[in-house]
């Protein structure tokens, strides 16, 4: 064993003399990396379908007459209209008056001419504050998404002849 031990020391040191210092040495060295992420004051607005960002179909339903008004509440993807901001951003959400270019006296028109039902859209569920293209309304985000109501009336009118009836309505949300 004394033989085997001695054998041993020699290997060892063959391989000290053979090995440079430098090799054997750990070095270690740290740094800091820094970790940035900016949130800037934006929003988004509506869903995305095909490319083409909406807020759904505001469908006040099948009706034989007219001769009583209609209410409707729009709902999430069906006339309400999503957005979210950054918290703390305010922002203006207004109404294009659509086919009549008048937001007092929007209408929807069937594909027969002279045909129409009239309607409007309200920011209060009063029906008192017609929802316009210029003032329209304001909020200040919390950071989560929200829902905003559109009311939607049609007053009692002489009923047109049946059709379809459809409007578009430009929604826009600025910031």
């Amino acid at each position: 064993m004394h033989l085997w031990f001695k054998t041993c020391q020699c290997i060892l040191l063959v391989i000290n003399i053979i090995t440079p210092s430098s090799v054997l040495a750990v070095t270690v060295k740290s740094a800091t990396v820094s970790i940035t992420a900016n949130v800037i004051p934006a929003c988004s607005a509506g869903s995305t379908t095909g490319g083409t960002t909406t807020f759904g179909v505001m469908n006040f339903g099948t009706h034989s007459t007219l001769s009583r008004e209609i209410k409707l509440i729009g709902q999430s993807n069906a006339g309400a209209i999503l957005v979210q901001c950054a918290p703390g951003v305010n922002y203006q959400i207004v109404l294009g008056a659509g086919k009549s270019s008048n937001v007092a006296q929007r209408y929807m028109t069937g594909s027969q001419s002279g045909q129409r039902v009239n309607y409007n859209l309200y920011s209060d569920a009063n029906y008192t504050a017609i929802w316009d293209d210029t003032l329209g309304i304001t909020k200040t985000a919390n950071g989560l998404q929200e829902w905003v109501n559109v009311y939607g009336y049609i007053p009692a009118q002489s009923t047109p002849v049946a059709d379809s009836y459809i409007d578009t309505v430009q929604v826009t949300v600025s910031w």
